[in-house]
This record gives C-alpha cells, structure tokens and sequence, in this order.
C-alpha cells in the first residue's frame, strides 16, 4: 500500500520553488511539469523512485504519495527529504 504524507499551507509558488528545487538539485523529472497535480520520477544509486504530487490550490495542501522506491531504500529518508525541501522552499519567499 502506498505511504502518503499531506502538508498544509502550501500555495502555488511554494509548489513551483519545490519542483524546481527538485529538477535543478536532483535530476527530478515531473509528468506533466507544470500544474496542481503530477508525478516526479527521480533516479537514486539503488534505483527508481516515484511520488506522485497532488495540490489542492484552495485548501493549500500538498499531497504527496509514494507510488514506488528502491526495497533499500528507507522511507523514513524520503519524507524527510521531502519535508526538508518543502521547509526550505517556504523561507525563500
């Protein structure tokens, strides 16, 4: 089953600052690239990994699933990266 995280007070540009973050830092690659909703495909050493990013631009809550990791892989590595982008992504505002 796949393991999913929401966060709030998120708004658009926040959203846009997290995916180019993730694009410029990490080789992210998000289908389609632009909008509330969308996938991101990253490579890692131990292999493919996919979260799946859904906005609620009225709510301002991000939604993040993760649909696929490397088995050694942690999770608990993944949503603190995340979370650590998302808090970095709010202070450059």
């Amino acid at each position: 089953m796949p393991s999913t995280r929401s966060f709030s007070g998120v708004t658009a540009e926040i959203l846009s600052r997290m995916k180019e973050f993730g694009r410029a830092e990490y080789g992210i690659l998000y289908d389609p690239p632009e909008g509330p909703i969308s996938t991101a495909t990253s490579q890692t050493p131990l292999g493919e990994c996919v979260i799946e990013f859904v906005h609620d631009v009225a709510k301002g809550e991000l939604t993040l699933t993760l649909v696929r990791k490397p088995w050694l892989l942690p999770e608990s590595l993944l949503w603190n990266g995340l979370s650590e982008t998302l808090e970095r992504c709010r202070k450059e505002s």
